[in-house]
């Protein structure tokens, strides 16, 4: 009998055997939870995004992060931002007149109910966008966020600056530590944000930094695919 023979006989007599009779080896302990204090999620968090070329800016309540976000829009002299529907962002922009409707210092972008009536031209001229996490994951610094049409996906890649709001009770200690929750609220046994209409067949999209990309010679280039800055407004 040829070795062909004995590996195929071998997978035959493992398909005919009656289940449950061989008993699945322990998964190992890849992620191991720490169970962290606030402070040290919040600490690793910030350390994690810096490292991996993003920007924090720490705010002490929704007012403050309307204000730090004008300022920060004034000063990359933004005008047309793209924003993403989430019950944060928007909670959060109502604390300024300045993103009202009638405002004149920005002009905001929406996703429409019809897709085709915001083009991917239309979409390549936002100086900036607003989209809302999730979850935060400390380990790598990366923004968990939830979309669910082709307009929310494109906030997090065309526009060259991409604003992430979210708040310090998002940070989780890593993917598998917030699995749990994101598979309760996919499968609808936890409420979603009222804003989001996101289904069974919906995105979750993983920020981690701004886009980056390196060629053979191993020059790290910001920017290419995606967002040249990645600014995580955090309020506590």
């Amino acid at each position: 009998m040829s070795s062909r023979d004995k590996i195929l006989g071998r997978i035959r007599s493992a398909l005919n055997a009656a289940p449950g009779t061989e008993k699945l080896p322990q998964m190992p302990i890849v992620w191991a939870i720490k169970n962290l204090t606030a402070d040290e999620l919040r600490s690793l968090y910030c350390e994690s995004l810096v490292q991996a070329a993003g920007e924090v800016t720490p705010c002490s309540s929704r007012e403050d992060a309307a204000a730090k976000i004008i300022a920060f829009f004034k000063e990359l002299n933004a005008k047309k931002i793209g924003v993403a529907k989430r019950t944060l962002v928007a909670e959060t922009l109502k604390k300024s007149d300045a993103f009202s409707s009638d405002a004149k210092d920005f002009e905001l972008l929406y996703a429409p109910n019809d897709p085709a009536d915001i083009s991917r031209g239309e979409m390549g001229t936002l100086d900036a966008s607003i989209v809302g996490a999730e979850y935060l994951l400390a380990d790598t610094g990366s923004a968990v966020v939830a979309s669910s049409c082709a307009f929310d996906r494109m906030l997090c890649y065309l526009p060259p600056v991409c604003c992430v709001v979210a708040s310090a009770s998002m940070i989780r200690e890593h993917l598998p530590a917030a699995w749990q929750e994101i598979s309760r609220r996919i499968r609808g046994e936890e409420p979603l944000d009222s804003n989001l209409s996101i289904e069974k067949h919906g995105e979750f999209l993983i920020i981690t930094g701004p886009s980056r990309t390196a060629d053979i010679e191993k020059i790290l280039v910001l920017g290419v695919h995606g967002p040249q800055r990645l600014v995580v407004f955090l309020i506590e």
